[in-house]
């Protein structure tokens, strides 16, 4: 009686088991995501040559996004099928099954490999993840920490400055009528001159800030500055600065329409974020449904070579490596 083993071609071994084989799907998705992460690593060295905080000396940001985006889609075509060709070609095949099964089954390894270089990647993705993000929760513990224990040796501790902040200050600023005032008090009698946009005491120009801060928030929430809120705050300019009505409304009028510009440009900013995440994703995705469709057909094609006795060309010569 004639065994399938007795009958095999010659250079091809039978399957006797599952028509899954773990050994080479491992092989291949770890040659996958050496070779992905070599690559992008590479990837991510040109691409830190290419831009540069000098604006006269950077390629234009459109220009960086395409050449990273392309280098990612051939980084994971590239990768993949180099995997998938692995565990097709170390994979034994079963001699009963047609050609077109075999080479069925050869792709399914191949879309294994992709499958479990997916998760490879996502579990260290994940731990990278996990890792900055411990990193920034014991950094945020050691600067609350020296906040707090600075904080009984620091008479005030004063916050970065933002567009409220710098409007309020211009707004308040003394006019020049006020300052040379200011001037020749000093000369005279060397008496010590208040604060810039201070009446009076510390005491009522800090309230001053504080109200013209309150007023601005909620007029840049409603996005809209109520006639007697901009009326108060003249008043209180015109009697803090030393400046004419008009002037004084001026700067009421400015100081609004500034903080409604950085609001703006905060959205503007924030919609050019989400859109730049949601292109991310989709690119993602779409590198990763290319690197399937590689891996597959990388599997497919080692199989075949499997079959024939073939060996992977490159540069005209059968190599490996």
């Amino acid at each position: 009686m004639v065994t399938a083993a007795a009958t095999a071609t010659p250079g091809i071994l039978a399957r006797v088991s599952s028509y899954v084989e773990w050994g080479p799907i491992t092989a291949g998705a770890f040659a996958a995501a050496a070779i992905s992460f070599i690559l992008l690593t590479f990837g991510s060295a040109i691409g830190l040559t290419a831009v540069s905080p000098w604006g006269s000396s950077t390629l234009p940001a459109w220009l960086v996004a395409a050449v990273a985006a392309l280098w990612l889609l051939i980084t994971q075509a590239g990768s993949y099928a180099l995997g998938g060709y692995i565990a097709g070609r170390l994979r034994a095949p079963i001699n009963d099954a047609l050609p077109e099964e075999r080479y069925f089954r050869d792709g399914a390894h191949g879309f294994i490999v992709w499958a479990v270089g997916i998760v490879i990647t996502a579990i260290v993705v994940g731990w990278t993840a996990g890792a900055v993000v411990k990193g920034g929760v014991d950094a945020a513990a050691t600067v609350a920490s020296g906040v707090a224990q600075g904080a009984g040796n620091a008479a005030t501790v004063s916050s970065a400055p933002d567009p409220l902040n710098y409007s309020i200050d211009r707004m308040l600023r003394p006019g020049a009528a006020t300052e040379a005032k200011s001037a020749d008090s000093a000369a005279s009698d060397a008496a010590p001159v208040p604060a810039a946009g201070i009446s009076g005491s510390p005491v009522q120009g800090d309230a001053d800030r504080e109200q013209a801060r309150r007023i601005f928030l909620s007029a840049a929430t409603s996005g809209v500055l109520a006639p007697d809120d901009r009326a108060f705050l003249a008043n209180r300019i015109s009697a803090v600065a030393g400046l004419p009505a008009a002037e004084a409304e001026k700067r009421v009028d400015e100081a609004f329409a500034a903080i409604q510009k950085a609001k703006t440009e905060a959205k503007e900013a924030a919609d050019a974020a989400r859109r730049a995440a949601a292109i991310a994703g989709f690119l993602t995705a779409a590198a990763a449904l290319i690197a399937a469709a590689a891996a597959a057909a990388g599997a497919g094609l080692g199989g075949k070579h499997r079959d024939e006795n073939g060996m992977f060309r490159m540069f005209g010569a059968e190599r490996f490596w």
